[in-house]
């Protein structure tokens, strides 16, 4: 989980370990991993790893909108597919069978017992998927009492239990392994031979997974799917999946699809989405408000009801504030910040400008001589380059150790303590090493209503470069922050909400 890297990194303020001279990371099962809602944390710790690193993905689906999201922590990225985006592999064979809840457990039994009938399987595994902690338990207990020695793992299980149980089913202590997805994704083992979606999936992607237990590195499997008459549903991606893999679509299979797809015409259901979806966080806050509950209930102190309508009156206040504050933002404009200049806006969006390479000068001739003169004409053309540098305008960045990306904010009008806040050494020193860019003070200090002219160097600004635009926005944030905290004008005025609560 990316939340106990980041708490080794946070342990005794980051002097346990840190990811300073890491060059190569990988992010196995990327896609769940932004899929469940990790994409801050991951992102967190990706900022803590050095900027000029190699970031590998590897998943064997990838949906269109988690693509989007991974590549965010990608620089120029190379896509590499082998066979296909979420295509079961041709070495397995796929059964997809429909039948009844009643008629399930009889007809694994059977698939058990053809397997282990052959002599060459003596030494084969079977892999059962349920979606539930209670079926996997359930199922465990009916094929004990068939005379089949198998264990379970499932999301209620500690750690230890589910890795010891996996190396006990790789080393063959039993035979037969019960999960829920859990053990959809990672698991290894190549005397896998027969997997068997006890209850169907409920997308593509975790089917893929599923199937993909067996049948790898070039060994064959069966991958086995059992549907039910109300899962018309799931129906429709496992067609998809045979189809893709070019396999044919068995007929009951391709029946529940047309009767699923004629509800979604007539507006009876609703098509199924991909992936599978974080979840659990929009539920804090009121597993928050129900333990609050209990313990009222428990504790009664007979203030109940006063507390009930403090919050019913806070909860009105904080309604009309923030109409009011949305009334205001919608008519009035915003009054400009004392002690900043007109023509910077710290609150607005921070423009990244991409550098521009510097293009080879063809000449004609192979004289060396020829050659330096034109060098030589072409640095005094940039250093006879003159005009007022503003904040956001692209700038003559075209030097061999330039960045890739490049942001300037001018300085030269703020108030002293601000130019200083923003070049201070300490601070920019933080800046850098949270973002890994470059910051460069450039340009020079006019007075007030004085105007560099032509020929003369721009006025007083900052210069951030960078490898990757989010770096350079995260760190001209940070100089936009140091202007503030140097700036006693601004100080407490922008982060403070409309009922004057400190945010």
């Amino acid at each position: 989980m990316p939340g106990r890297m980041i708490d080794l990194l946070a342990a005794n303020a980051g002097r346990v370990t840190n990811l300073r001279r890491v060059t190569y990371v990988v992010l196995d099962e990327a896609d769940r991993m932004f899929d469940m809602g990790f994409e801050p944390q991951v992102m967190r710790i990706l900022g803590n790893v050095r900027p000029q690193r190699q970031t590998v993905l590897f998943s064997a689906t990838f949906p269109r909108n988690m693509e989007a999201l991974a590549r965010k922590t990608l620089a120029k990225p190379v896509e590499i597919i082998v066979g296909g985006k979420s295509v079961v592999a041709p070495e397995i064979t796929q059964i997809v069978e429909v039948r009844n809840q009643d008629t399930k457990f009889v007809r694994l039994l059977a698939l058990l017992g053809e397997l282990y009938a052959d002599d060459k399987n003596e030494d084969a595994r079977a892999l059962i998927f349920v979606d539930r902690q209670e079926a996997a338990d359930g199922l465990l207990r009916d094929l004990m009492h068939k005379g089949y020695p198998c264990m379970s793992i499932h999301g209620g299980k500690d750690q230890v239990d589910r890795d010891s149980t996996i190396d006990d089913f790789k080393a063959g202590v039993f035979p037969i392994l019960i999960a829920t997805s859990v053990a959809a994704r990672g698991l290894d083992v190549k005397q896998l031979k027969l997997v068997v979606n006890y209850d169907a999936p409920n997308h593509l992607e975790d089917y893929v997974h599923r199937a993909g237990r067996t049948g790898r590195a070039g060994n064959t499997g069966t991958a086995v799917t059992f549907l039910t008459e109300d899962q018309e549903r799931y129906s429709v991606d496992i067609s998809k999946a045979l189809k893709q893999s070019g396999q044919p679509v068995p007929e009951p299979v391709q029946k529940l699809v047309n009767s699923f797809m004629e509800k979604v015409k007539a507006g009876k259901e609703k098509a199924s989405g991909s992936g599978f979806g974080g979840k659990g966080l929009e539920r804090l806050d009121q597993e928050r408000d129900a333990a609050r509950n209990r313990e009222r209930k428990t504790y009664k102190t007979g203030e109940e009801g006063e507390e009930e309508e403090r919050e019913e009156k806070k909860d009105k206040k904080d309604d009309l504030f923030s109409k009011a504050a949305s009334a205001v933002q919608a008519t009035a404009t915003p009054a400009p910040t004392p002690g900043v200049p007109k023509s910077i806006d710290l609150d607005g969006k921070i423009t990244v400008h991409k550098t521009e390479k510097p293009t080879p000068t063809s000449t004609s001739t192979n004289n060396p001589l020829d050659k330096v003169g034109s060098a030589v004409a072409d640095i005094h053309a940039r250093l006879n380059k003159a005009g007022v540098m503003r904040s956001g305008v692209p700038i003559d960045n075209k030097g061999p150790d330039a960045g890739a990306f490049h942001a300037t904010l001018e300085i030269n009008d703020f108030p002293q303590k601000a130019r200083w806040a923003v070049t201070n050494r300490t601070n920019v020193a933080k800046i850098l090493e949270a973002t890994g860019t470059s910051i460069t003070t450039k340009g020079s200090f006019y007075p007030a209503g004085k105007e560099p002219q032509p020929g003369e160097n721009p006025k007083l600004y900052i210069l951030v470069e960078g490898d990757t635009e989010l770096v350079v926005t995260n760190a001209n944030a940070g100089t936009h922050a140091a202007v503030e905290g140097g700036n006693p004008c601004c100080r407490g005025q922008r982060i403070s909400s409309p009922n004057n609560r400190q945010i």
